[in-house]
């Protein structure tokens, strides 16, 4: 069952467009954690997608409001990405050079990132460092 004060929500028009600021994913990769924690696995009559539309939608440090289909799709972008640095930052976590400390293994990842995607860089290092910590 939808609650009334979460249906406003869920509005399908966005102004927004698909390019979002670099504030806008870290609130979306908040969202993403803050609805997985509270819904764990049980939406109650909303999607997913929407439990995370209205979670971005309420954080008041998010810059702009979004459409459920805008915030759906920039997430599947969006984790194509902090699933290919993921993979990097365990590969050079694996590689356990002595001396290196967490922020320098962070940072070859990144460097390892940008190489890999012919000298695109990781912009999404906040975001993916609130999905590492979920629980």
């Amino acid at each position: 069952m939808q609650v009334p004060e979460d249906s406003e929500f869920l509005d399908e028009t966005d102004d927004a467009g698909m390019h979002g600021t670099d504030a806008d994913f870290t609130c979306l990769a908040r969202a993403w954690v803050i609805t997985f924690v509270q819904t764990n696995g049980h939406t109650k009559g909303f999607s997913l997608y929407q439990k995370v539309n209205i979670a971005f939608n309420r954080d008041h440090e998010c810059p702009t409001r979004r459409s459920c289909g805008l915030t759906k799709s920039q997430w599947y972008a969006l984790n194509a990405q902090y699933v290919a640095y993921k993979g990097i930052v365990a590969q050079e976590q694996f590689r356990n050079n002595s001396g290196k400390i967490e922020e320098d293994r962070e940072n070859d990842a990144h460097k390892i990132y940008k190489g890999l995607n012919g000298g695109n860089d990781f912009k999404h290092r906040e975001g993916y460092k609130i999905l590492a910590r979920k629980p």
